[in-house]
């Protein structure tokens, strides 16, 4: 018997469907030195905003807000006066998903360019992830927001965890994460923005100019004395991350795992006592250990799905360094 001729056309409409590939929205942005640069355009100037998803807020600089013609306000937040100005209108084709309303409105602070721990035109955090689902391409060097998504064979899924409100809102957007390290499970802050300016040891053994900054992940001294002990065989470097006149130590971790998939070589810039366990600890859904950064996603595209809380990654390319 054959089928007719309206039953076929909706068979084949419904595999055109499953077929069509999922809505995504590209966003302009580099990749350089594992960090996330975005490169949106405003009257043909290219702005450089730094992204970190362990980052609390939208913000961009004083004079380029000033430069774009914003209209800058002031306001009182926690009593104190802060500067805040709307989300700019980029030009089409070069623009920025929006940032969610349900922080100051949509709206960015307008802060002088100090307040930044890298040198950019702008800041976006946490915040503006906020409820979207995102896709690190780290190997390619791209970024996308999608408008949904379904893990293909093979990708491997961790739980996030975010701090909730009595109202039963998320506070700070902060996703935790587990990873495993030598049979240890460890829970970290999942952070695109993680970064070490190298000092004279770590520029020598990664090829680029001290003071550079780079993608890095976190390990707080408790557990990177453990490894160090544990391990004498992994790499330490001395002068790892020169931060504010300080220097921190970096070990190399071989290999890690997180959700059933290993990667490595991963570095770890070491940070004092209670930097995670007690001061974002206060901002997360628990205390953590520290923070994996770009040091460890370079390895893998990695799919962020802020509103299911899941995280899902799969291996790239093998990196040169």
């Amino acid at each position: 018997m054959k089928p007719r001729p309206n039953l076929l056309r909706a068979a084949l409409l419904g595999l055109a469907l499953a077929a069509a590939p999922i809505a995504a929205q590209p966003v302009p942005a580099q990749f350089v030195h594992d960090q996330v640069w975005l490169t949106p355009r405003v009257d043909g100037r290219e702005l450089r905003l730094f992204t970190d998803t362990g980052g609390g807020f939208n913000a961009i600089s004083q004079e380029v807000a000033e430069a774009l013609g914003l209209a800058i306000q002031t306001v009182e937040a926690d009593g104190q006066a802060m500067q805040i100005a709307p989300f700019p209108r980029f030009d089409d084709g070069f623009g920025l998903p929006p940032a969610p309303r349900h922080f100051m409105d949509g709206r960015v602070a307008v802060v002088p360019p100090s307040a930044f721990h890298v040198r950019a035109d702008g800041f976006l955090g946490g915040r503006w992830f906020a409820d979207g689902i995102w896709d690190f391409d780290y190997p390619a060097g791209a970024l996308q927001r999608l408008e949904a998504f379904e893990p293909t064979p093979g990708m491997h899924g961790v739980d996030l965890g975010f701090q909730v409100r009595g109202d039963g809102q998320r506070s700070m957007h902060f996703p935790s994460m587990p990873m495993t390290v030598a049979g240890e499970e460890l829970h970290v802050l999942l952070d695109t923005g993680a970064t070490a300016t190298l000092g004279e040891d770590a520029a020598a053994v990664f090829g680029l100019p001290a003071g550079t900054p780079v993608g890095t992940s976190f390990i707080e001294r408790e557990v990177f004395e453990r490894w160090a002990a544990a391990h004498p065989e992994w790499r330490v470097l001395g002068r790892g991350d020169a931060l504010r006149g300080q220097s921190f130590r970096m070990i190399e971790v071989p290999e890690l795992v997180i959700g059933g998939l290993a990667i490595g070589p991963v570095w770890f810039t070491e940070r004092p006592p209670g930097a995670f366990q007690k001061y974002m600890a206060s901002m997360m859904d628990r205390p953590t250990w520290g923070a994996l950064g770009g040091s460890a996603f370079r390895h893998v595209r990695m799919v962020v799905d802020y509103p299911a809380a899941r995280a899902w990654f799969s291996p790239g390319p093998k990196p040169t360094r």
